[in-house]
């Protein structure tokens, strides 16, 4: 038996994944089903991927191009916004093809598998935590036995009534072992996907994941796909990464996404002058820790092409910061800025309000030193108590949790803390946002960047007019 395998994300549309900010949206497509589609390819499996999210697919859409395919085997990663999509389709997929397998990996299953199983007939088996090793021997099973696999370690399952989950897989230990991502399966790659405007400077851009893992423990962050430890392909693997896709896809940006890109300085230094060396033409953005940051690293970083760094600052009050397990003081914020526009690098500022414990106080003190950093730009949203958090657990006690699988975009407000209304979270999203963006000199910096480069004349006017839209509504 042949066994075919097809790969997508949960059907979405924009407007449900991103609300209002729709017109700003990212459709970069996911770095998991390229990673995953790559060691089954390898394995001698038939691969397709039907990336929902990315390409706005309908959930007609999907199962139409799905079905089309006559796999074997579905493999589904869903976010929690998305899971309840996911189930659907999975029923779809069920009726028109019973005897498919259906997987289901990411975030949200890792965090709380029994109950997502219970919730969604259609889920045949979870994949719970690293996916690569787990799904190969998944296909093998549904191989060699013709039926759902039971018992692999790093799944739940079905046994009788009762849902099982086996032993966790231990996770990969050298990365440099996987394939490079099958950016070949993805249909109109890399032109038919776009990120954020105010993400990229040249053209076209994919979005990579280099890094596994996050030793830190913030309470509103789950950590149970990768866990607590740091682990990431080698700074000549990473390279080497990005040289295919610049070489053999024309891709110009990158977008690193990992939330620990920065952590080790030996690897960020060996990995741009990797860049430097070989005189690789990209430029790229990335996401870091204040704490992490330094002038050096910044220096190097800018002359290996890194033009953005987002970081996560989350507030302006240092005891909310401190009750987060955050460990970030405003100074190493304010020097982390420094560094950068020093360097020449663009930042970002990522906010967020409702924690547990916000006061009217500590919105005012997020929304001065949101203004007071020399940033270009800002993201506020509202703190959501995922799955798999700390803060899933607890939130009821410190405020109204409306847990609500569907609503979990970190824009619905699902969370409002004791002392506020939902209204009153909104009113302070729109008040930071409006207060930091309309002020001369920044509408005038972004003015000037989108001169100095003319292709993202079109896309940031969009991203503005709805930021504008978000604003006045």
């Amino acid at each position: 038996m042949n066994v075919r395998l097809a790969l997508t994300s949960a059907p979405l549309g924009l407007a449900e994944r991103y609300g209002a900010f729709a017109g700003a949206a990212n459709t970069q497509p996911a770095f998991s089903l390229v990673s995953l589609a790559a060691v089954a390819r390898r394995a001698g499996y038939e691969v397709t991927i039907v990336d929902a999210s990315a390409e706005n697919l309908s959930a007609d859409e999907t199962l139409k191009r799905l079905l089309s395919f006559k796999p074997d085997v579905v493999g589904i990663t869903s976010t929690t916004l998305g899971i309840t999509a996911s189930g659907l389709l999975a029923q779809r997929i069920k009726s028109s093809a019973p005897e498919t397998v259906v997987v289901v990996g990411g975030c949200h299953v890792s965090a709380i598998p029994v109950e997502t199983l219970e919730e969604f007939k259609a889920f045949d088996l979870l994949v719970i935590g690293e996916g690569e090793n787990t799904l190969l021997e998944i296909l093998n099973s549904v191989e060699q036995n013709k039926a759902v696999p039971a018992n692999i370690q790093g799944t739940a399952f079905r046994q009788g009534t009762y849902t099982i989950t086996a032993k966790p897989r231990a996770l990969m230990q050298n990365l440099d072992e996987l394939p490079l991502p099958a950016w070949s399966l993805l249909p109109g790659f890399p032109k038919a996907f776009r990120p954020s405007p105010a993400r990229i400077r040249r053209w076209p851009c994919a979005s990579v994941v280099l890094t596994r893992g996050c030793p830190n423990s913030c309470t509103f962050c789950d950590r149970s796909v990768f866990g607590n430890r740091c682990r990431s392909y080698s700074p000549s693997y990473a390279v080497n990464l990005l040289k295919d896709l610049r070489n053999n896809f024309g891709v110009k940006e990158i977008l690193i996404e990992d939330d620990t890109f920065i952590l080790s300085p030996k690897w960020v230094n060996e990995f741009c002058n990797r860049i430097i060396t070989d005189k690789l033409d990209i430029s790229w953005s990335c996401l870091g820790r204040a704490d992490r940051m330094t002038a050096d690293m910044a220096g190097v970083m800018h002359k290996a092409g890194c033009w953005h760094i987002s970081f996560g600052i989350e507030s302006g009050d240092e005891e909310l910061l401190k009750r987060t397990n955050k460990n970030l003081d405003i100074q190493q914020i304010r020097n982390a800025v420094s560094y950068c526009k020093s360097a020449g690098i663009r930042t970002k500022g990522f906010f967020m309000i409702g924690f547990p414990g916000e006061t009217a106080q500590s919105i005012r003190l997020t929304a001065e030193l949101a203004k007071s950093l020399p940033i270009n730009d800002i993201s506020v949203m509202q703190l959501t108590p995922f799955p798999g958090t700390e803060l899933y657990k607890s939130a009821h006690l410190y405020g109204h949790f409306e847990n609500d699988w569907r609503l979990m975009n970190t824009i619905n407000t699902v969370f409002i803390p004791n002392g506020f209304s939902a209204a009153d979270m909104e009113r302070a999203r729109k008040s930071i946002i409006s207060d930091f963006y309309f002020r001369p000199h920044i509408m005038l910096s972004h003015i000037a960047e989108m001169m100095r480069h003319p292709r993202q004349i079109f896309p940031m006017i969009q991203s503005l007019l709805t930021l504008f839209k978000v604003i006045t509504r």
